[in-house]
């Protein structure tokens, strides 16, 4: 997020940035005798809060926990949009069952889990939380992990499990493997958040939602900016979508009994590139008709085969915009479009952006 903020101030003539490091838990306060004009503040507390407003400075808050009586413009995550992706990136893998893991007694995790569990009955999955009972709340982590390695035990298998955040799912892999439960084959962990170190370090590597953290400093700097000017802040809070997964070890499988499903999904994903993919050549490969492949997929996956290839090719079309510098005609062949026109119109169609406004939107992120 700091460094969404200094890419912003870079552009900006004259601009000096103060940063106070503190630890989450650590008590926050504004410098003494500090002079500034302006602050972007995680605000946690309603100490901190009065000590903003009486510095009179404009102020963005960039927190999401929810503080009576703070009214200050804020940008933080679209947790409906995580959970979303969330539930998605378990579906297209073949989960019916869905389960959630964080830190119960924070309201901010718990608005967090009720987006994913209202997109999971939304979509017609089942969808346990782990609850830690009042016994618990102020017993040794042992215990805790104690129980929570009883609740995973409890889950239907297999099972997608969404964190609050990759610590919290580092957690449910170190219970799984004290449980000897299979990852990602039994339950698979997607973390909430992108911590890369963290989530490359896990056994196995975790998967994670990529948060648009440095997306969140650039848009707190450029209201900032507006209010510092005497301009009136947004009226409404600026919550910010997550659109990508990275997918490590802990998600990496396809949870589809159905056998001629799960191979052609496997063959879509390994021969994307192949412009000339077609749902009546796949339902060849397996030896099925078009139309009963179409009902397998929608009894298996909720959607058809045709679904499958423009998702592949568009997952695909947003990896090469982000890692390479390849013109727009080169991905289009790279992605098995037939031409360069069809993916801008059916990326567009997608994400509400043609490639290269997504290219320059996620690389300023």
């Amino acid at each position: 997020m700091i460094r969404g903020v200094a890419n912003y101030a870079l552009k900006q003539p004259g601009w000096k940035i103060s940063v106070e490091p503190r630890g989450i838990e650590e008590q926050m306060s504004l410098p003494e005798d500090w002079q500034g004009d302006g602050v972007i503040a995680r605000i946690g507390s309603k100490t901190l809060h009065d000590e903003l407003v009486a510095s009179g400075k404009p102020v963005v808050n960039v927190s999401g926990i929810e503080l009576k009586g703070v009214d200050f413009p804020i940008v933080a995550s679209d947790y409906q949009a995580s959970a979303e992706l969330a539930v998605g990136h378990f579906a297209g893998r073949g989960f019916r069952h869905l389960a959630y893991c964080g830190p119960d007694n924070i309201a901010y995790v718990a608005r967090h889990c009720a987006a994913f569990e209202k997109e999971a009955a939304e979509g017609g999955f089942s969808c346990e939380v782990f609850r830690r009972d009042k016994g618990l709340q102020n017993k040794s982590w042992q215990q805790t992990r104690e129980a929570l390695v009883h609740w995973l035990e409890s889950l239907p298998k297999p099972v997608g499990v969404f964190t609050w955040g990759s610590e919290r799912g580092r957690s449910v892999l170190n219970a799984c493997l004290e449980a000897g439960i299979a990852v990602p084959e039994q339950v698979a962990v997607l973390g909430g958040d992108e911590d890369e170190l963290l989530c490359d370090i896990c056994t196995p590597p975790l998967s994670a939602i990529v948060t648009p953290a440095e997306q969140a400093g650039y848009e707190a700097a450029r209201i900032l900016h507006t209010m510092m000017e005497g301009k009136p802040a947004p009226d409404e809070d600026v919550l910010l979508a997550a659109d990508e997964v990275h997918t490590r070890q802990s998600t990496d499988i396809l949870a589809i009994e159905d056998q001629d499903v799960s191979g052609v999904v496997n063959y879509i994903r390994e021969n994307i590139q192949d412009s000339s993919l077609q749902v009546a050549d796949l339902a060849d490969l397996v030896g099925l008709s078009r139309r009963a492949l179409e009902r397998r997929f929608n009894q298996a996956l909720g959607y058809g085969p045709a679904h499958e290839i423009q998702a592949t090719r568009n997952q695909l079309v947003k990896k090469l915009l982000r890692e390479t510098d390849m013109s727009i005609t080169d991905v289009a062949a790279r992605a098995g479009y037939a031409s360069h026109e069809y993916m801008i119109r059916a990326f567009k169609k997608e994400t509400g952006k043609t490639p290269l406004k997504y290219r320059t939107w996620v690389r300023a992120r």
